[in-house]
């Protein structure tokens, strides 16, 4: 699967260290695509190969945040959950429950 995002947003990085919620299993991601470039899975390896005969952008993800953090002003803010109130429940297509959504705390 190829995930086509940009790598920020009104100055706030897309691609973090951690996400907030699930919304598909991450090993189904082969491949991020960013303005700034291209990441691979490094579980495939089979892509890096046949990838890099080419001319296009390929980069490591983590090059790739580092570079819109310092372009943004930093690390985007981890919003304050309350795990005490899920008000949502994110399912796979085969019913497995993949995540819960926590109300954001005000202030955030």
């Amino acid at each position: 699967m190829i995930l086509a995002i940009p790598s920020f947003r009104d100055r706030v990085p897309i691609i973090v260290d951690a996400v907030t919620t699930l919304c598909g299993p991450g090993e189904l991601i082969d491949v991020v695509v960013t303005e700034r470039g291209i990441a691979l899975n490094p579980r495939r390896q089979d892509l890096r190969r046949r990838l890099a005969k080419t001319s296009l952008p390929l980069r490591p993800l983590r090059e790739i945040q580092k570079e819109v953090e310092a372009i943004c002003g930093g690390a985007r803010a981890k919003p304050g959950l309350d795990k005490n109130k899920v008000i949502a429940a994110v399912k796979w297509v085969d019913g497995t429950v993949l995540d819960s959504v926590f109300r954001v705390v005000d202030g955030f």
